[in-house]
């Protein structure tokens, strides 16, 4: 099974004041969204991690990293260069499938994009129900950036951050639930009828 998780920042104290309130320290939400991670996906299944897993660490990376069951892809962040250069090319190999800035893959006729940041069109994006983006970078934010106030415009855009998705790791389906639920989104009958058979086809 493949799912989705972004923005984890393991590791990164300051993001406890910035969005993260209910967690009383770093170690504990370090935890937590590793525990889950774990307790969702197997070492069959593979973790597709969209930019920003960690940030500031006191810990080694590659302690997060072996902790985690599943396969993992990368899809590098603003965040990621800096833990990334202190990892060896073996380490890099042995923790993850694959490193890239984006990825694109194909389900049953139905495109995924993936990418760290949101974006306003890619290949096919105007053809609402067959092509759609995963991104992160924008957290729970809704204003004060251009992406933020932009993302509920383009509705077959969804954001895999944490900070929307539980501290855990989601499906396709769950992520379109998800970020429907916090951005309010809204679809006319027939846009609902296409995104439903696209999750449908995504999920089998």
């Amino acid at each position: 099974m493949n799912m989705y998780i972004s923005d984890t920042h393991l590791g990164h104290q300051n993001i406890l004041s910035q969005c993260r309130p209910d967690f009383p320290d770093v170690e504990t939400m370090n935890k937590v969204i590793i525990d889950n991670i774990n307790a969702r996906m197997t070492r069959r299944d593979t973790l597709y991690i969209l930019g920003d897993f960690a940030f500031r660490s006191k810990i080694p990376v590659k302690e997060y990293l072996e902790a985690i069951k599943p396969k993992k892809v990368l899809l590098v962040g603003n965040h990621d260069r800096d833990w990334l250069s202190k990892l060896t090319d073996e380490e890099k190999e042995r923790h993850f499938t694959a490193i890239c800035p984006e990825h694109s893959m194909k389900k049953n006729g139905i495109e995924l994009h993936l990418n760290h940041y949101p974006r306003l069109a890619w290949s096919r994006s105007h053809y609402f129900g067959q092509s759609f983006s995963i991104c992160g970078h924008i957290h729970n934010t809704r204003t004060g950036t251009t992406a933020a106030e932009l993302f509920p415009l383009v509705k077959c855009q969804f954001n895999a951050g944490v900070d929307i998705n539980g501290y855990a790791p989601v499906t396709f389906e769950e992520l379109v639930h998800n970020n429907i639920e916090f951005y309010g989104l809204s679809y006319t009958q027939e846009e609902q009828m296409l995104l439903d058979i696209a999750i449908r086809k995504i999920m089998e």
